[in-house]
């Protein structure tokens, strides 16, 4: 008789699934008194505070952490910062607490005393696109703050027409978006085509998404990562794209992507203080590009999009990345009568057990909960309502 080998198959989103977890472990180390994250040594980054509650929310776990973060945000300093104060609003900040009142399930028209939709309002001009109050030539919106107010008043379930429709007034002659407006030449952006790609998709647009999929879809490299305008592949676009790609049905091109981000994981090879974080790219692990890398990377790593991302099943706390290797990967044979035997009853094989990943050259050993959970992810700016 013949004998037949089983396994069970780990499929690639339940690998993906430990990844995420184990990253928000390492993050949640990153907050400072336990609410903030730093861009660089004692440069406190409130935009990228935000960002992290978007990734532990992803991810599933540290939701506690998250709403210290969001208190930390409300505080006159850090509100003013991304708002502005007396005459002066900033989109960015603006639809950026928005999301993080909406992740964490509280509402945007009540955060720190502020209703933020209603003072974003005033801020839409009659194309459609929305614009800070603030002195001439200080003006920062672009893609991901156009973007972002289309995802947050969809959230609310509040009209988005004219937004959308200036949105995709901006679409390059080859299928992508640019980061900034009204600049000539048009230059599509992959971490601009796939913030916008979310906003448009999560609203149902059908006209201008499925050519900017198929360009956001030609810029994935062979290891399956994205490059930024600036750089080679990296983890801070690839988080990006995964969330657009996800929405846009290309599957394959999303698990692709995926494993990239897991490739650039330290394991149970690494030190243990950087175990779980996310590398900006290969070149390797890095303190503090690394932790804009692993929270934009969260959101790829989790398969959820900003347009989905909610805290309503995370965690308080995070899981302990366990390095104990795992016992190996059960086979079993089950027997098959050779043609014209006579039948055997059926046998059935005992359960098998999980290995380590082995997709991750440095892979996380154990095993972590599937919790259910996205760039953002603007860059900090150096001057107030920076985003």
């Amino acid at each position: 008789m013949a004998l037949v080998a089983t396994a069970l198959v780990v499929t690639p989103q339940a690998q993906a699934a430990q990844a995420a977890p184990s990253a928000g472990t390492w993050l949640v180390s990153q907050f400072e008194g336990g609410d903030h994250l730093l861009q660089g040594p004692g440069l406190v980054d409130a935009g990228l505070t935000a960002d992290g509650v978007y990734a532990l929310a992803a991810a599933g776990v540290g939701r506690s952490t998250a709403v210290k973060a969001a208190a930390w945000l409300a505080q006159p300093e850090q509100l003013n910062f991304l708002i502005g104060e007396g005459d002066e609003s900033y989109v960015g900040g603006l639809v950026k607490l928005a999301l993080v009142a909406q992740t964490l399930g509280t509402d945007p028209d009540a955060f720190a005393g502020v209703d933020l939709l209603e003072r974003l309002a005033p801020l839409q001009e009659e194309s459609g696109r929305y614009r800070d109050a603030t002195g001439p030539g200080f003006d920062q919106t672009n893609a991901f703050t156009q973007a972002l107010a289309i995802i947050v008043l969809k959230r609310a379930a509040l009209p988005s027409g004219k937004a959308v429709a200036y949105q995709v007034s901006t679409q390059c002659p080859d299928g992508g978006f640019p980061i900034a407006f009204e600049q000539a030449p048009c230059k599509s952006d992959v971490d601009g085509t796939a913030m916008v790609l979310q906003a448009l998709l999560a609203v149902g647009e059908k006209t201008a998404s499925p050519q900017a999929l198929t360009w956001l879809a030609s810029q994935q490299k062979p290891d399956g990562g994205f490059p930024s305008a600036t750089a080679g592949p990296n983890a801070n676009s690839t988080g990006l794209a995964v969330g657009a790609l996800l929405a846009g049905g290309l599957v394959p091109a999303a698990d692709k992507a995926v494993e990239y981000l897991k490739s650039l994981q330290v394991g149970c090879a690494g030190p243990e203080a950087r175990r779980g974080a996310v590398a900006y790219d290969s070149a390797g692990f890095e303190p503090y590009p690394a932790i804009r890398a692993t929270t934009q990377a969260m959101l790829g790593l989790a398969r959820v999009s900003l347009a989905d991302v909610t805290a309503s099943s995370a965690v308080p706390g995070v899981p302990a990345i366990d390095c104990t290797p795992a016992p190996p990967v059960t086979t079993t044979t089950v027997p098959v009568p050779a043609p014209g035997g006579p039948a055997e009853p059926p046998v059935d094989p005992p359960l098998a057990v999980t290995g380590p990943d082995q997709a991750v050259p440095l892979s996380l050993f154990g095993s972590f909960a599937v919790l259910a959970g996205a760039v953002l992810l603007l860059v900090s700016r150096p001057r107030k309502g920076g985003a």
